[in-house]
């Protein structure tokens, strides 16, 4: 079966790898199931690179202590031909269950390794700081249209908007386009417009037509470019 033949591929160049490091979740399925989330990380020495893949999922079938999460995580590389002295560092989401003193999965595993190395993952308080409130997100979509108004409503116009920035010796010498569902990605979009912003309001300002006022008034406003620099500092820290 090719499934079964890609497990083994990646088995042999695991067990190729002098060292790895696993990456644990603990989630809950649509049907209210706990699953536990394993993903490994090692140096591929056949592809002289370092390879990430899911090692694998297995249901908590009773409950989602640390003792349980540990005997999954044990039982998994068993099954796969891991010793536990292979491990050499774990990341978790912080849950008490993952890193308890003394019964957490990791306390857990230092037990059969003590130089394992445990890293806190941010990925869930990112997600939660990239929640914003109506006002922000007005913002955001505000300036998402007008740089795509600027790059994307006419090549003509997108033409004359680089040889004003190369005429007035702009920072940079054109605005990136944002072409990504995820509005962190947008980061490097609101970095480039905010070092060239003062050339935008005055390009915006000289082509005194229907769809460009708004945006003129729009960065005219000191309290939406309060936002703006909001957004272009927090994006920096997240993407």
């Amino acid at each position: 079966m090719l499934t079964e033949d890609v497990q083994a591929q990646l088995d042999e160049a695991i067990h190729k790898a002098p060292c790895v490091a696993l990456v644990v979740d603990e989630s809950t399925d649509v049907s209210d199931n706990a699953q536990l989330l394993v993903y490994i990380r090692f140096f591929n020495k056949d592809k002289k690179e370092f390879s990430e893949d899911l090692l694998g999922v297995t249901p908590l079938q009773t409950s989602t202590r640390g003792e349980d999460i540990y005997l999954a995580i044990k039982e998994m590389l068993m099954k796969r031909g891991i010793e536990p002295k292979q491990v050499v560092s774990i990341t978790t989401d912080g849950a008490p269950a993952m890193v308890g003193r003394e019964k957490g999965a990791v306390a857990r595993m230092k037990e059969d390794n003590p130089e394992l190395i445990s890293y806190h993952c941010i990925i869930h308080q990112s997600v939660l700081c990239s929640t914003l409130s109506d006002e922000y997100v007005e913002v955001m979509n505000t300036m998402m249209r007008m740089i795509n108004f600027l790059r994307a409503s006419s090549s003509h116009q997108h033409r004359m908007l680089r040889e004003f920035l190369k005429e007035a010796d702009a920072n940079a010498d054109d605005l990136l386009l944002h072409n990504n569902v995820r509005w962190l990605s947008k980061g490097r979009v609101l970095e480039r417009f905010w070092t060239i912003r003062r050339e935008i309001a005055a390009f915006l300002a000289q082509l005194k037509s229907q769809k460009a006022t708004p945006f003129a008034l729009f960065l005219e406003d000191d309290k939406k470019m309060d936002i703006v620099a909001f957004l272009v500092d927090i994006t920096s820290h997240l993407n």
